[in-house]
């Protein structure tokens, strides 16, 4: 999914600005199936869902990822959620780490009339 526009969101004080998400071979789960509510995501993952309000195809990650791409939702989404066990998400426009970049705190999730992308990631400030 392309953005066609870039928009700054307020994530615990640190603006997201692109795209969201990038990463090396680490895990990346399938996408499932109209997931209702942002407690769909396993803890320990970050997930992603193609609609408003945590509807749609749900897809989510874990580990460090170098290339998103091959993930339909992670280049289109309007739902996201850090439900890492100990660290900030950090989400490159680019694949292998390059690009804008911005962190997503740990607990953090939000939901936008906007679509974002990322295509690659890594994890961050653990602790």
């Amino acid at each position: 999914m392309r953005m066609t526009r870039k928009l700054a969101v307020m994530a615990g004080g640190i603006a997201l600005t692109g795209g969201l998400l990038a990463g090396n071979a680490g895990t990346a789960g399938a996408a499932e199936a109209s997931p209702q509510a942002a407690s769909d995501c396993p803890s320990g993952w970050f997930c992603v869902w193609a609609g408003q309000n945590y509807t749609g195809h749900m897809q989510k990650v874990a580990g460090t990822n170098r290339d998103l791409t091959q993930y339909a939702v992670f280049q289109s989404f309007k739902s996201w959620y850090n439900h890492g066990a100990s660290c900030d998400f950090k989400w490159f426009s680019a694949k292998n780490h390059g690009g804008s970049s911005g962190v997503v705190p740990r607990g953090y999730k939000t939901t936008d009339s906007a679509s974002h992308y990322m295509k690659s990631n890594t994890w961050v400030n653990c602790g």
